[in-house]
């Protein structure tokens, strides 16, 4: 691991969101694994990110055409020709650049009624222009070989399989993974889907990040992620 990707995509703030506590718990472990490794951290919400204009679904080569820019992206070129109407110019090219310059990418979300949130399901539908370029283009898919690690966390509610179903759609992309599903680190509050929030979840998960089982977790995530070779596509 030389340049990690830290790629956060919660709307929780990140000083008291848990699947940011868990990205920083992983990074440590892995700066002690790789202390030369360049580390970017991106909070997706921070950046304007335009919907899917689901350009795949008007003809296959509408996705990644050439004509749509240097990020061959409509959503992206349309917003640079009309601001206004996209609610500002799209900021997915931070995340485009930060996915080409990484070679370990740790993909993070909270959980939202059993599922990713939502900000994590406009990146992903962002990203189909890169899988479109091997698919519909031929050429060279542009993630593959790329080390993936996927962090979940919630309060009650699938987070293991959101966690699963997430690789499973990201390895459509080529990333390398764990036939094992090692490079998947998920943790949840409790078990009882009728728990509410007493209080924040943070210290509960940090007492947990410095157990001697979190710590293993932790350990064996971050392994699993460096030693990742297995890629789909």
């Amino acid at each position: 691991m030389r340049r990690i990707l830290a790629l956060h995509t919660s709307t929780h703030d990140p000083k008291e969101s848990t699947s940011a506590s868990l990205v920083a718990r992983a990074l440590d472990r892995a700066l002690a694994l790789s202390p030369r490794a360049e580390v970017k951290w991106i909070d997706a919400a921070k950046l304007h990110i335009v919907p899917n204009l689901s350009c795949y679904a008007n003809g296959k080569r509408n996705c990644a055409d050439p004509a749509s820019g240097p990020y061959r992206c409509w959503a992206h070129y349309s917003s640079v020709k009309d601001p206004a109407k996209y609610g500002g110019v799209d900021e997915m090219p931070v995340i485009y650049d930060g996915l080409n310059w990484a070679d370990t990418v740790l993909f993070s979300t909270s959980t939202r009624w059993g599922s990713h949130t939502a900000l994590a399901q406009t990146i992903i539908e962002r990203m189909d222009t890169l899988e479109n370029r091997a698919v519909s283009y031929g050429e060279p898919y542009p993630l593959r070989g790329k080390r993936l690690g996927i962090i979940v966390t919630g309060l009650h509610w699938k987070s293991a399989e959101v966690g699963l179903r997430l690789q499973e759609t990201l390895r459509w992309w080529g990333f390398a993974t764990q036939p094992d599903n090692s490079n998947v680190l998920s943790w949840q509050r409790s078990r009882n889907p009728n728990f509410e929030h007493p209080s924040s979840d943070l210290p509960t998960l940090e007492r947990w990040e410095e157990s001697g089982i979190g710590e293993d977790a932790i350990e064996r995530f971050v392994h699993a992620v460096a030693t990742a070779q297995t890629v789909s596509v």
